[in-house]
């Protein structure tokens, strides 16, 4: 892993397509952000470095779209087949949003608010992966 990387979406992706959930730390108000920011939003400080995270968190919201984009529609996505992305919070602190990917056909619901949440990586036919969080 290249510490060295500038904090940009580029990075981010790069670390992606590494599979490695990478956030920047201020040295300074020791806050962890996800996505990285190359200036620290609470205290304004360029005093960052990347620091990877473990990808483990609970569920804190979802949603379920069945009407999706057309894109998303090319993935199979839409009304017999909804899209779900959620926030996850993660052990370490930070808030993610991100695709859920369900164990099951019968897909989330608001009962799976707080369920623990694992991290997983999507390469589609994109220049930049996605995450998509699952059940533990």
């Amino acid at each position: 892993m290249n510490q060295q990387r500038p904090f940009t979406d580029r990075s981010y992706a790069a670390f992606l397509s590494e599979e490695q959930l990478m956030g920047s730390r201020c040295h300074d108000c020791k806050q962890l952000f996800i996505p990285p920011r190359g200036l620290c939003p609470d205290c304004h400080t360029e005093n960052l470095s990347w620091e990877q995270v473990g990808g483990r968190g609970r569920l804190v919201a979802l949603t379920r779209m069945a009407m999706v984009s057309p894109a998303l529609a090319e993935e199979g996505y839409g009304k017999a087949r909804p899209y779900c992305s959620g926030v996850i919070e993660l052990d370490e602190g930070p808030r993610v949003v991100a695709r859920l990917e369900a164990g099951s056909d019968e897909g989330f619901g608001q009962e799976m608010i707080g369920q623990a949440m694992q991290v997983g990586f999507e390469h589609l036919d994109r220049k930049t992966p996605r995450l998509v969080f699952r059940p533990v």
